[in-house]
């Protein structure tokens, strides 16, 4: 029998995945604390229990999701039938897979949300905090396999995503950022990235 407290955490669970699966398919914008309260099979009332307004639950929806993207490139990365090259291009497909899916209003607040344009900077830390062991892992399985030269040194690497990044989190470019993370950019950007630390 699952305990009180066992039944509050899938609550928590059911609100955000419905949350997720509204957000990204209608948008932040188009997507009422309604909506997902009927997505997730709840009350309005018992969602507010858990998240306090609808751009918390949508933040947390944004961090949820880069949790997720992190665990899933690991998976990849993880792979033993695969090498490097093909885990390279099975991680380039997962995310072009997520950036199809997605809502542009959606993808939008996220941007917003790792410039802290909202008033808070959790999504941004939470990036952070998966940043290095997933380029780590990267850069020692690419040189495993020769497929990374010495002549690119791991701090030229990290320099290099650090200085996108850097780009991407500046409010000044905010609107270009918008622009350039969308469907017909995306990809191409990240292609660019990873082929070019292969020498590709």
């Amino acid at each position: 029998m699952a305990t009180n407290q066992k039944r509050k955490e899938q609550k928590r669970i059911d609100i955000l995945n419905a949350a997720t699966k509204t957000f990204v398919t209608n948008g932040y914008k188009n997507t009422s604390v309604a909506d997902i309260a009927k997505e997730a099979h709840s009350s309005q009332v018992t969602l507010y229990k858990y998240f306090p307004s609808k751009i918390e639950l949508a933040r947390e929806v944004t961090i949820k999701m880069i949790v997720d993207g992190y665990a899933g490139y690991d998976q990849r990365l993880n792979q033993s039938n695969m090498n490097f090259k093909e885990k390279i291009a099975s991680i380039l497909d997962f995310g072009t897979n997520e950036a199809e899916t997605m809502n542009q209003d959606f993808m939008s607040f996220m941007i917003d949300e790792f410039q802290a344009a909202n008033g808070d900077d959790r999504v941004m830390k939470v990036y952070n905090e998966g940043k290095e062991g997933f380029w780590s892992k990267i850069l020692k399985q690419g040189r495993a396999e020769g497929m990374i030269s010495d002549d690119i040194q791991d701090e030229v690497v990290m320099l290099y995503v650090d200085m996108l990044i850097s780009y991407f989190m500046n409010p000044s470019t905010a609107q270009r950022t918008k622009e350039l993370v969308t469907k017909k950019y995306s990809n191409g950007l990240a292609r660019m990235f990873f082929y070019g630390i292969m020498g590709k």
